[in-house]
């Protein structure tokens, strides 16, 4: 139990008091009212001063019970980071509202912690990081950088509470575990792993031509069923993450990594593919051609991820699948589009969505 000065307004006129004291904002909302009697106790922030012509009802100390912790998250990072900064209105907007959760690290944004201000609260607070994690339940905490800008996409976090980035997430019935401060994970590609997963495609042989860390190889393994992947990665920390998952998922028999170029694979498998997957941003047309060519003389299926302008949609899906198809005849094959679909995955930026075309050939039909 804690002394904490508070207003004692009658029952019959508890929900006015209280919403005047929030206009006055000198509720101290840590604390919940308690009834006393015919009254009720509205607990005042310290140094609080009342305007008496509102408030005409007496003051008295009492004991209040503390209100037990807010089950939302953004409540509880809120609670456990104001009494650090000292009423600093600036530095209170900026609290983050959004972070992604993975295991039992959570990273922020990029941005999170770094306006000025911060530094000094964070160098004061030597404890800020560990504080911050119990507020949300966690036991780790990051910051996200920007995604390198090189081939492989490598994701750069910095580590801020915790001694390692190595998690496991659960989605879909099965686990993928890799290191969150070395490889890519996108949590808003959820409904395109989800799709994979329900692909009509029990059999088959399939090459992932960028399979990251197996987004779309394990839902296609463990779900649809198919005979085999061929996945195609050369980034390391991916590939242990890769390996790692099928273990995991006891799918590793049916899945063979290749640590080279993707177009070389591509070529050597010519011909011998029933479905390839085409999942790279912003564009994955540098391996359309050989992706072509790596399907079964009778045709076959490809997901061609992109980033397109949205007034863009519909012509980049003509323009593509002409594309395809000039590249099937020019391996003289006399292929035509039998079947498409377009899935819009999210918003990439303002007017550019990430897309995945998937478009079927075959020899038996013209292009529809």
């Amino acid at each position: 139990m804690t002394m904490k000065l508070c207003l004692l307004v009658p029952l019959n006129v508890g929900e006015e008091a209280r919403l005047l004291l929030i206009e006055q904002d000198v509720l101290d909302r840590a604390y919940s009212p308690k009834r006393i009697e015919n009254e009720l106790a509205l607990p005042l922030v310290e140094g609080a001063e009342i305007d008496a012509i509102e408030f005409e009802h007496r003051f008295e100390r009492h004991k209040v019970e503390r209100a037990p912790p807010s089950i939302d998250p953004h409540s509880r990072l809120q609670d456990a980071l104001l009494p650090m900064l000292n009423s600093n209105d600036r530095l209170i907007q900026t609290i983050p509202k959004k972070w992604e959760r993975l295991d039992d690290l959570i990273l922020f944004p990029k941005d999170a912690f770094l306006d000025d201000g911060w530094d000094l609260v964070v160098e004061e607070h030597k404890d800020f990081y560990h504080i911050v994690a119990k507020a949300l339940n966690a036991g780790r905490v990051g910051r996200q950088q920007p995604i390198a800008a090189d081939q492989m996409r490598t994701a750069q976090v910095e580590l801020l509470y915790g001694d390692n980035g190595w998690v496991e997430v659960k989605d879909n019935g099965l686990v993928y575990g890799f290191d969150a401060t070395k490889v890519m994970y996108s949590s808003g590609n959820v409904t395109e792993r989800h799709r994979m997963a329900s692909m009509p495609a029990e059999g088959e042989i399939v090459i992932d031509a960028y399979a990251g860390i197996g987004y779309y190889t394990m839902q296609l393994l463990v779900h649809a069923n198919v005979k085999h992947i061929h996945a195609c990665e050369i980034n390391p920390n991916s590939i242990h993450a890769l390996e790692w998952s099928a273990k995991h998922n006891r799918v590793q028999s049916r899945l063979t990594v290749h640590s080279q170029d993707n177009q070389i694979t591509l070529r050597e498998f010519e011909g011998t593919v029933d479905r390839v997957l085409l999942g790279y941003l912003p564009s994955s047309e540098a391996t359309w051609e050989p992706a072509v060519r790596a399907l079964k003389a009778t045709g076959g299926t490809l997901h061609i991820h992109m980033n397109v302008e949205e007034e863009r949609i519909e012509s980049w899906c003509q323009e593509t699948m002409q594309k395809c198809v000039q590249y099937a005849k020019d391996a003289g094959r006399n292929w035509g589009v039998v079947s498409h679909h377009l899935e819009k995955v999210k918003w990439y930026a303002p007017r550019i969505r990430h897309v995945v075309l998937d478009v079927s050939f075959s020899s038996m039909s013209s292009a529809s």
